[in-house]
């Protein structure tokens, strides 16, 4: 007689799967934030998601600081923009089904700022405006940027804040901790790239941030400069691949950009001129003078360029200069850009 009422009685099973449902459910839930970690004005997609409960069949109500943004029946999705900095948002989700609420789960979102500068310590030459590239065998300087604002509108100090640093996905413990903004790390081998990240959270989590670049290695490059008398290098104006040798005499100088160096004459240079081997000063062995006295056509100007103990680094280059060898040209403007 048990058995059958047991059988007749499913109307009972719907409150006994429902109470179940709850307490297993409860810790199920999950509220995903994307990105996790947002900046002022970004657009934040929120989640729901579940593996024990088919969330497609109950019904979702989405809520931003109290305010219901979203829900309906398998809503599982919805969108907020988060705040300026030192706000903070708090957002959540109810699931409920057959009107009876089955568990809630919140967030808070407050936005933050991480920026992540980087840079070689390959060389390059004085007023470079741009940034020194890696190159084989050069070591990466980063720095992160932190801008954690609390509702006082006061700035979290990176002293307290836990920086972790990872390269290609592994973290990289030596450069990672409290108050490490800092890190140097090995430039990416030979024609490859690595994909750098930061991670930054105050102890209490309160406040979380992330950054990310992807570096690749370059190889050096060699530009020529002429060297005026009066003003040294002309670095405002480098010599392309056909030239004009207006004057007599002319020296040039080869500036090894972001090769693993010091200093331009802490390398090998191998100078050449119209297939002829030429030796430079030892003291300055970028630095080559041409004489054009008597001489008139053109002179093919090469470099190669190699480094005692690093074989990963080599450049070439080559520069046509056409000998007037009078100084019919006159000198001109020395700060005119007349470069091609």
């Amino acid at each position: 007689m048990l058995l059958a009422l047991l059988l007749v009685s499913p109307a009972y099973l719907p409150a006994i799967a429902g109470a179940q449902l709850s307490s297993g459910f409860d810790a199920d839930l999950t509220l995903e934030l994307s990105p996790a970690h947002s900046s002022p004005g970004e657009l934040v997609r929120l989640t729901a998601r579940s593996t024990l409960l088919d969330l497609s069949g109950t019904t979702l109500a989405w809520y931003e600081n109290g305010k219901k943004i979203a829900g309906g029946m398998g809503v599982v999705e919805a969108d907020v923009v988060a705040g300026a900095l030192g706000s903070e948002a708090a957002v959540s989700v109810e699931v409920s089904q057959n009107g009876v609420v089955l568990i809630t789960r919140d967030a808070r979102i407050r936005p933050t700022e991480l920026d992540l500068l980087w840079e070689s310590d390959s060389y390059a030459p004085p007023f470079f405006r741009g940034r020194a590239l890696p190159s084989a065998g050069t070591t990466l300087r980063l720095q992160a940027i932190p801008r954690f604002k609390r509702a006082d509108a006061s700035l979290v100090p990176a002293s307290d804040i836990t920086f972790t640093w990872r390269r290609n996905g592994y973290v990289v413990a030596s450069a990672s901790g409290r108050g490490k903004s800092q890190a140097r790390l090995p430039s990416p081998a030979l024609f490859g790239t690595d994909d750098v990240s930061v991670e930054a959270r105050t102890p209490d989590g309160a406040f979380e941030g992330a950054a990310s670049v992807r570096i690749p290695s370059v190889e050096p490059v060699l530009v020529l400069y002429e060297r005026h008398p009066l003003f040294d290098v002309m670095y405002h104006r480098a010599l392309g691949a056909r030239n004009i040798l207006p004057e007599i005499e002319m020296s040039f100088a080869a500036v090894p950009y972001f090769a693993e160096a010091l200093s331009p004459v802490s390398l090998v240079y191998e100078w050449r001129v119209n297939g002829t081997p030429v030796q430079a000063d030892a003291s300055r062995p970028n630095e080559l003078t041409l004489d054009a006295r008597n001489s008139t056509g053109i002179a093919l100007l090469e470099l190669a360029l190699t480094h005692a103990t690093n074989f990963f680094l080599s450049a070439t280059g080559s520069w046509s200069i056409t000998l007037s060898g009078g100084g019919a040209g006159g000198e001109g403007d020395p700060f005119t850009n007349t470069a091609p």
